[in-house]
């Protein structure tokens, strides 16, 4: 990040209030990062309990909250001057992601989805980590990298050991289409190891999870923000394979995720725009700490651009509906999550990692 943002993060000995803990505020961070949590049953309540239609809960969810987060992301990427000069090589392999995209969608579609669940579950994680990246850096001790290690182990493990039997026995399906998964693997001691393993290795950093937080609890170190987060992630991650419908109950976990994700970059962005580091004019105008509405409407109408570039596959060159719907959404989807990737890392240099920014508060919502 720039040196105006290494200005404004807290030297490590300073005093920490209980405040000053948060990133934006106790409210805001509460109500957009962590407590939405609550909002993960809806989709399977839209389902199970008014009776619509899995494609039907599938678009609500991408209308209102998942494509808006999804195309928030290249409104500082390919849509920012700065990032195109910065990252121009990193942008340009991104480009490859729609074409093999289509190409998979007409050869193999089960492959595709295998790959999309997989990719799409780690970034899901990731930005769990980052976003408790940023909390610890906020805290009043540096992190060991054995806390580092078992703070990203309890939470990139918590999603596979209820999800793993399913995927194996070929009843965790998204769109219909069950998970590619080779033969060898689905037999009896093979498959049995698999689930073994992945059980061990989250039931091995659950317990060191839980013995880091009593001792952190003990000295007088606890960040509660991390612990309701991990904890909700871990409670979440365990608990949504159990449900009917895994297509459903996962939009939930994708409801949360997406919620996190506009506030937490509507946040970012309006850092960069009060430190003047939005070269795009329309970017610039439709964010501010007055401004979330704005910045959402401007996400909505790019989502609105890719439902109607799908309805143009669809209608312009007859491919199916679900097929172009996969096209269009899930390469724009896949680059999300590679150029995420880059910015939930030291590496990023447009939103920062969490020893870089997120040290000061912006005034707004």
């Amino acid at each position: 990040m720039e040196a105006a943002t290494v200005g404004l993060t807290r030297p490590r000995n300073a005093s920490t209030s209980v405040r000053c803990v948060w990133l934006h505020s106790r409210t805001w961070d509460l109500a957009l990062l962590i407590l939405s949590a609550a909002l993960v049953p809806i989709p399977l309540l839209m389902h199970h309990g008014l009776g619509l239609s899995q494609p039907a809960v599938n678009l609500i969810v991408a209308g209102l909250v998942g494509g808006p987060h999804l195309y928030s992301t290249f409104t500082y990427t390919f849509m920012e001057p700065n990032y195109r000069r910065r990252h121009r090589r990193f942008l340009a392999a991104s480009l490859a992601l729609p074409v093999i995209v289509t190409v998979m969608a007409f050869v193999n579609i089960q492959i595709l989805l295998t790959v999309f669940f997989l990719w799409a579950s780690i970034h899901v994680l990731h930005q769990i980590t980052y976003i408790n990246d940023c909390y610890v850096a906020k805290g009043r001790t540096r992190r060991p990298l054995r806390d580092r290690v078992i703070d990203y182990g309890v939470v990139f493990s918590c999603l596979y050991p209820m999800a793993m039997p399913q995927i194996l026995d070929g009843s965790f399906q998204l769109g219909g289409i069950s998970l590619y998964v080779p033969g060898w693997a689905t037999e009896g001691l093979i498959a049995d190891a698999q689930i073994l393993l992945v059980s061990a290795v989250f039931g091995t950093f659950f317990v060191l999870w839980v013995g880091k937080t009593l001792c952190e609890w003990r000295s007088g170190i606890l960040l509660a923000p991390s612990v309701l987060l991990i904890g909700l992630t871990i409670a979440i991650g365990f608990t949504l394979p159990l449900f009917p419908n895994s297509d459903v109950a996962f939009q939930g976990f994708n409801v949360w995720h997406s919620v996190q994700y506009l506030g937490l970059v509507w946040f970012l962005m309006t850092m960069r725009k009060e430190r003047g580091e939005i070269h795009n004019h329309l970017v610039a105008e439709m964010n501010g700490p007055d401004r979330p509405w704005r910045f959402y409407g401007l996400c909505v109408a790019l989502t609105a651009f890719a439902g109607a570039l799908v309805l143009l596959i669809h209608g312009a060159f007859g491919v199916g509906l679900q097929k172009a719907y996969y096209i269009v959404i899930l390469s724009t989807l896949l680059q999300h999550y590679y150029l995420d990737h880059l910015q939930f890392t030291k590496l990023g240099d447009m939103l920062g990692s969490g020893d870089r920014l997120l040290a000061g508060r912006v005034p707004g919502p």
